[in-house]
């Protein structure tokens, strides 16, 4: 019997996270660490930066208690209530300009870095899983755990096309052009699994036709 979508997609989530979780793990203990190695002088430009988000949180803060003090001084009076607040306005706008003007020198490293981190998740994420499934030959945790498996032409390349590129490979592609796209991507494939696997004779996702395989639920001897 082929497995529901929810089986499926609950069990690429579990093996999503436990990946993602691997790799937080290897960015911590080392990942952070390469990246910043690749820019200049990072880490008094990055300890600058918190500086300045400091200066310019704790001076917002501030207004803000001159603000809640300046209403209830106003003690109900509208023109004086509506003056605070043009005041607060006025005064946020400029704290915040002059923020925008102090990071200004650093924002190319800091974007950066965070180009960098984003490379490294995916990038990682695709190795990472490509090592995965193939050492499980299919069988997942999370299929273990949903109690789902592959069947049909199970070997080494088509479980790496099944699991990895028709499955991850065009999304991460798109994620590392434009958050945006890879977000209508992954919206896109969700819903076309959703219709193809819930609501169509075969049961089956795209990717299942294309290779001749199936999801089926079954009883793992652990």
């Amino acid at each position: 019997m082929n497995a529901g979508f929810w089986k499926r997609a609950f069990s690429s989530v579990v093996d999503a996270s436990l990946i993602l979780l691997i790799i937080y793990l290897t960015f911590l203990a080392f990942g952070r660490k390469i990246i910043t190695n690749q820019i200049t002088n990072f880490d008094n430009i990055y300890s600058t930066y918190q500086e300045i988000s400091s200066a310019s949180n704790a001076n917002l803060s501030l207004l803000a208690d001159e603000y809640n003090a300046a209403i209830v001084n106003a003690d109900g009076d509208s023109d004086l209530e509506d003056a605070a607040q043009a005041t607060y306005v006025a005064k946020k706008a400029v704290i915040s300009d002059q923020r925008i003007l102090d990071i200004a020198p650093y924002n190319t490293a800091l974007t950066m870095f965070l180009l960098y981190i984003s490379y490294y998740y995916i990038v990682g994420f695709l190795l990472l899983l490509t090592v995965y499934v193939l050492a499980m030959k299919g069988y997942t945790l999370g299929r273990r755990l949903m109690q789902v498996k592959l069947e049909g032409p199970v070997h080494a390349a088509s479980i790496f096309f099944h699991d990895v590129i028709l499955k991850y490979f065009f999304v991460a592609i798109a994620l590392m052009l434009d958050l945006r796209i890879g977000i209508l991507f992954i919206a896109t494939f969700l819903i076309i699994d959703l219709i193809t696997i819930s609501f169509t004779g075969k049961k089956a996702a795209l990717r299942d036709m294309i290779l001749k395989m199936r999801v089926v639920t079954t009883g793992y001897k652990y």
